[in-house]
């Protein structure tokens, strides 16, 4: 379905918001950059839903941007029967219908990477390049993933940012019934995902159907999913590179978004034949 909001954009570039029908699941989204760019979806991490920030306007410059909020998350309410991530495959590839996007370039982060790569995996005639920014969905025997659920919000902080002072557009500005509501029902999404297990056991051996150029970028103090991810992650995709990004951890986008966004745009920019 296409909304004069929607129009505006197509025929400007300017940044829009708005929510769209995905089979009877409406999702929120932001969309921006130039109309005649190459088309990117951005899939966010946990709790990462509903934000406008300098990486999103980073990716826009180039690219024709949409940044939905992952079913669950942000302002895009989870459906009863989206129950584990191959529901989000499923609604991934109704989401790119929706839109008209017949092939795209993908960019995932965290939970969102997961998905990236599930979709590469299932519908790789969709995927043009993929993105995987310290990705979840996969296990490397002796570095577990953090638990964030047994984390408090400070404690997920400080284990996700290096520096406090880029986590400031994730702080409220009050904590209310609204804000605890919030957070409750993002969590319960999360579980309803990564509870048990935290990741797909199937997904590191499908990794080899990954047919397209593929980025790991990842920050090399993730302490909430070690850089030894991004290493298994390269090991499994064929052809696939691995960027280390110094100095940062879970978070690269927030503490090196210049670094980390062109590092991005670089790849997904640079002609087939010099990969």
């Amino acid at each position: 379905m296409t909304t004069p909001e929607m129009s505006r954009v197509a025929a400007t570039g300017e940044r829009s918001e708005h929510t769209i029908d995905v089979r009877d699941v409406p999702t929120h989204l932001f969309e921006a950059g130039p109309p005649q760019a190459p088309a990117l979806i951005y899939l966010h991490g946990t709790y990462l839903g509903n934000l406008w920030l300098d990486y999103h306007r980073a990716l826009a410059r180039q690219f024709h941007l949409f940044a939905p909020d992952i079913p669950g998350f942000g302002l895009s309410k989870r459906p009863d029967w989206m129950r584990d991530v191959s529901d989000y495959v499923l609604y991934l590839r109704d989401l790119l219908d929706t839109l008209h996007l017949e092939k795209v370039y993908v960019v995932g982060h965290s939970l969102g990477g997961w998905m990236a790569a599930e979709l590469a995996v299932w519908y790789p005639e969709r995927v043009s390049k993929l993105v995987l920014s310290n990705a979840a969905g996969i296990r490397v025997k002796g570095s577990p993933i953090g638990d964030m659920f047994a984390m408090n919000p400070l404690e997920l902080t400080t284990t996700c940012f290096e520096d406090m002072a880029a986590a400031q557009p994730l702080m409220p500005e009050e904590v209310n019934e609204e804000y605890l509501l919030s957070i409750y029902r993002q969590g319960t999404t999360l579980a309803t995902l990564a509870w048990n297990p935290s990741y797909d056991p199937k997904l590191e051996r499908r990794l080899a159907r990954v047919s397209c150029p593929t980025l790991i970028i990842w920050g090399a103090n993730d302490r909430l999913i070690p850089s030894v991810y991004g290493e298994a992650f390269q090991r499994n995709i064929a052809g696939s590179r691995l960027v280390m990004l110094q100095g940062t951890g879970h978070m690269p986008m927030f503490e090196q978004c210049e670094q980390w966004s062109t590092a991005i745009a670089a790849f997904l920019t640079e002609s087939e034949g010099a990969e």
